[in-house]
């Protein structure tokens, strides 16, 4: 019997290795290569400078970008779309416009082509040059190993100047004062490294500054530069001025970073450019269909304000859009009034395009008139949302949402939200029973229903008509109420409202206002097994109960990611939260009032940063947040305390089931209800994401993620119902959990991510060992006891953050 097995083993062995061997041999790109072909294998890039480089990741990164021929992509070291190409190539060879060759599903295998290093070369010093390194120098070579080639750029980058003087030359004296007064915005800063694209951005800067000052007609194109390298301190032979000026070159070429002036020449051919132009007529169309519209008599014709409105149907009251209008009868043109009337037309979310041209009056020269065309979008809207996960606390859970959204409740660009959700999380045990079905348990159900209200304004009794034009305002009215039933332990539903104003301080800065909030929470049923756990656990007894939270809450928030424009950002949220000390100054008044009430302040704070670079973003989040009871109150309210684990959080452990601290109750049984809570929390987070595959000429990207999560939850006090459970600094490196993993992303046409992650514990903060709870050496994947207690695998929708 254990000869025949062994036999059996070694067949399996055979076949496994044939299988490898086969697949291995169609994964060569080079098995199509004639004799005297080789298959591009890779570029790389060296920078080698005598002085330090900024940003020299990015450089090296953008120089490969400019190389003219690119090898082939790799998975993880293999060529997938090669061997796609591979496995049906007598096809592919006679029809070169197959849409999986155009849709780029599949790769021909890239044969080396040596005259393509020139142009590269070429490119590159252009680059350099465009940089300030202008005597940038750039070698290739091409190493040969079997049919592969390997092309190396060695780029000396030579020095790089730095910027001294910048002079003006313009033949408009009105327009040098502007520049004059707004020369702290320059891009142009005495005693930085130098580059073309400096002068680029300074042409942009003085072009807007100049239509924000009425210059309707400027062009950039009037605006050039001259730059001077020679500095004038080493022309010393007056005598031989050519040996003076190759002296001066030389010299330049030792120094560590020269000097170079820069001038701005300003000189319009058209005199218009230098006219300042004034806004006259403004007629909207908010329901504009075409050009005929513009010789229809039988349009509804208003004038409000100055302004004149023609529209088919009345879709929006004229005054909601009056309010998000920036341009005035009378005014001098400006760009930025421009941007932001389209910006905040936008934001109301009811027209599908917004198109704002402007013709000049012939009644004078220097008057504009100003046509706001704009296209209806569909008003109402229908989604639904499917998730499914499992975990080692559940064998599958099921999320199912519908929503609904009216964006123009009361013709007023009010948007309605209504939201239905339901769910399902069952257990499964296969000794359970014979039939299959019998063998799932159900273990929670959960629904809900939320509804809000989002209007353009601020809902106040006092009139706040500058901050309604400059800041994008928002009042969110929301009510809803979610229902939750634990199998076999307790019944909550929790009723919430809420008043929200929201408004931007700057493109970067929001603010959101709550100066009131509540929630009603209750619990119909608790049965008696989980009552008695209840009984002999304070924490858990104060956390599961009946309370009415009523509170104010600020938050903060910036990101430069709209500033940036595809490239690296940032994000930071701050924000304050307080309950109970309204509803205690009213309980000192009248003394009869129902004490009942959850006394707390929270602090949050989420700071993130994106690294981009082209085919690859390295994400980082830092996470921390303190809920402080007070007053009658000995823990936060259930909803309000902070957890950990989940697809958007520690990814090595199942959401609510981590911690709190080194406290290890329960943590060996993982069948029960298990929500595992606290009132302090730390979290950093770090991801590598690289794009993988595209398909449908890009309409599906599927990319992948290598990730790292380290963190934990905490007790503010000391409990003996969770020894370790409270938080100190004396044994925080302990308390601190660690997973890593990696996951695959598939983005659908840019709309949503579908999000797979697998992600195991590496450091345990409830294991003893001696080893500060690392697990390094217990790690064994070929182990299938160690795999069902370990990998966690997470199925969620967008990006953990």
């Amino acid at each position: 019997m254990s000869q025949r097995r062994t036999d059996h083993n070694n067949i399996l062995v055979a076949a496994l290795l044939a299988f490898l061997s086969s697949f291995l041999y169609s994964c060569d790109a080079t098995k199509h290569l004639r004799e005297n072909e080789y298959l591009l294998r890779s570029n790389t890039v060296h920078l080698q400078s005598e002085n330090k480089i900024k940003h020299k990741a990015e450089l090296k990164d953008n120089l490969a970008r400019i190389i003219v021929q690119k090898p082939n992509k790799y998975t993880f070291g293999i060529p997938t779309k090669v061997w796609l190409y591979n496995i049906r190539y007598d096809k592919y060879q006679k029809d070169t416009t197959n849409f999986q060759i155009k849709s780029k599903t599949v790769e021909k295998p890239v044969v080396y082509d040596s005259s393509t290093l020139r142009r590269s070369a070429q490119n590159m010093k252009s680059y350099m040059v465009n940089q300030g390194y202008f005597y940038a120098h750039i070698d290739d070579t091409t190493k040969f190993k079997g049919k592969k080639a390997y092309v190396t750029y060695d780029v000396q980058t030579g020095t790089n100047y730095l910027l001294n003087k910048v002079n003006l030359d313009i033949d408009d004296s009105a327009i040098t004062e502007i520049i004059r007064n707004n020369s702290k915005e320059s891009a142009l800063v005495k005693g930085t490294e130098f580059s073309m694209s400096q002068l680029e951005t300074e042409r942009s800067r003085i072009t807007a500054l100049l239509k924000n000052y009425g210059y309707y007609k400027f062009s950039q194109e009037s605006i050039t530069f001259v730059i001077d390298t020679l500095n004038k301190a080493y022309l010393q032979n007056a005598e031989n001025p050519f040996a003076s000026a190759v002296n001066a070159i030389e010299e330049q070429k030792k120094a560590e970073k020269p000097p170079l002036d820069v001038t701005m020449i300003i000189r319009a051919e058209d005199p218009s450019e230098y006219r300042k132009y004034v806004i006259n007529r403004i007629i909207i169309m908010p329901d504009y269909e075409d050009r005929k519209d513009f010789r229809d008599s039988t349009m509804t014709v208003k004038n409000i304000d100055g302004v004149t409105f023609r529209y088919h149907h009345y879709y929006v009251r004229s005054r909601v859009i009056l309010k998000h209008i920036y341009l005035e009868h009378g005014r001098i043109f400006s760009q930025n009034d421009l941007e932001q009337t389209q910006s905040k037309l936008t934001e109301l979310g009811v027209f599908q395009t917004i198109n704002i041209r402007f013709r000049e009056d012939t009644s004078a020269d220097n008057l504009l008139n100003c046509y706001i065309l704009m296209n209806r979008t569909r008003r109402f809207d229908f989604s639904t949302n499917y998730e499914v996960s499992s975990g080692s606390t559940y064998f599958l859970g099921n999320t199912l949402s519908f929503s609904y959204r009216d964006k123009n409740l009361g013709k007023g660009a009010n948007l309605l939200s209504i939201s239905l959700t339901g769910g399902l999380e069952t257990s499964y045990d296969e000794n359970k029973a014979d039939k299959i079905f019998d063998r799932f348990a159900l273990l929670n159900r959960y629904y809900g229903i939320n509804t809000s209200i989002n209007f353009p304004k601020f809902l106040v009794p006092f009139s706040m008509k500058d901050a309604s034009r400059r800041n994008l305002p928002r009042t969110i009215i929301s009510l809803g109420t979610n229902f939750q039933d634990r199998i076999n332990y307790f019944t909550l539903t929790n009723t919430t409202s809420s008043l929200i104003y929201n408004f931007r301080e700057t493109r970067e800065k929001t603010w959101d206002i709550s100066p009131a909030f509540a929630n009603v929470i209750r619990l119909p049923r608790i049965d008696d097994a989980f009552q008695a756990r209840l009984d002999t656990n304070d924490f858990l007894r104060n956390s599961y109960r009946p309370t009415f939270i009523e509170g104010e809450n600020l938050a903060f928030t910036y990101s430069d990611q709209e500033k940036k424009k595809g490239g690296s950002y940032s994000y930071l949220r701050l924000s304050f939260e307080e309950a109970g000390g309204l509803l205690q100054g009213i309980n000192l008044l009248v003394p009869s009032l129902d004490s009942s009430y959850s006394q707390y302040t929270k602090y949050d704070f989420d700071a993130r940063h994106y690294f981009k670079r082209r085919h690859s973003t390295t994400a980082f989040r830092f996470y921390g947040g303190i809920g402080i009871p007070y007053g009658q109150s000995n823990t936060l309210p259930y909803i309000k305390q902070y957890y950990a684990g989940g697809a958007y959080s520690i990814r090595g452990w199942r959401i609510r089931t981590l911690g709190p601290g080194s406290d290890s109750t329960g943590q060996a049984n993982n069948n029960g209800f298990v929500d595992r809570t606290g009132d302090i929390k730390l979290e950093f987070n770090g991801e590598y994401r690289f794009d993988m595959l595209q398909l449908f000429t890009g309409a599906i990207k599927l990319n992948g993620a290598v990730f790292a999560d380290a963190g934990n939850i905490w007790l503010a006090r000391k409990s003996s119902d969770f020894p370790g459970g409270n938080f100190t600094f004396s044994t925080l490196g302990q308390d601190i959990a660690v997973s890593t993993g990696a996951g695959i992303r598939m983005d659908i046409a840019g709309f949503f991510v579908i999000r797979l992650d697998g992600a195991f514990p590496v450091k345990k903060p409830y294991v003893f060992n001696g080893n500060g709870g690392w697990v390094f050496n217990e790690i064994a994947f070929d182990n299938s006891t160690w795999r069902a207690h370990n990998i966690v695998v997470n199925i969620a929708i967008g990006y953990p953050f």
